[in-house]
């Protein structure tokens, strides 16, 4: 049986996992409301044009970033995972990250909102031209749940730079003229949510913890 304080740190992570996945799905849902009008809002449009205007300088630089968000990065974090026999990380990366990418495919069906190009004039597009549907960004949903997995399992320092990659991510989406700001918001809600729930149900935080104690301590993982 857990003693009292392990049992009460047990509940917080649990309670700390359940507000990431509530948390994600509720900035999903709160997102795909004003898109499902069929509009670009006002506020919308000039976000997308601040970012999107930008100098081409940038593009090289943010473009290796945003492959945290593609598909062959899910199999890149896992591999290396594994390699580092982190096993239960490796599975939760996976799993997040393939569940959400076919979520975000479906999604784009299901919502029927088109990309910027489509929407809007004037779109720089950089790199190869985006297809299909807009809302919710798959980049933004993969980038962020393979964060949230890092944020569950890892310490500050990779916590924070998984997340920076994240938004990078995001930012790079629209600069690249691929999405509009509420489809990012989106990806990274349902990202969020299907990191938080994967890692609820493997139990990612707990073992991430007791991996850092182990080392902390010198002992073998």
């Amino acid at each position: 049986m857990p003693e009292p304080d392990s049992a009460a740190a047990e509940r917080s992570l649990i309670r700390s996992e359940l507000a990431l996945l509530v948390g994600g799905l509720a900035l999903a849902l709160v997102s795909g409301l004003p898109v499902s009008r069929g509009d670009v809002p006002s506020w919308e449009r000039a976000i997308f044009r601040a970012i999107n205007d930008l100098p081409d300088v940038l593009y090289r630089p943010v473009w290796v970033v945003m492959q945290l968000g593609s598909f062959s990065a899910i199999a890149a974090v896992a591999v290396v995972a594994l390699v580092s026999r982190r096993f239960r990380l490796a599975i939760g990366l996976g799993i997040a990250g393939v569940s959400v990418y076919f979520l975000a495919q479906l999604m784009k069906q299901v919502v029927d909102r088109a990309r910027p190009a489509e929407l809007l004039t004037g779109v720089h597009l950089r790199g190869a031209v985006p297809t299909g549907n807009g809302y919710p960004s798959g980049h933004a949903a993969v980038a962020f749940a393979l964060a949230t997995i890092a944020w569950l399992w890892f310490g500050p320092r990779a916590r924070w730079a998984f997340l920076a990659a994240a938004v990078v991510v995001c930012f790079g989406r629209m600069y690249v003229g691929a999405h509009l700001p509420l489809d990012v918001v989106g990806g990274a809600g349902l990202g969020v949510a299907s990191g938080a729930l994967v890692g609820l149900l493997l139990r990612v935080r707990h073992h991430g913890h007791a991996h850092r104690r182990m080392h902390t301590v010198g002992e073998k993982p």
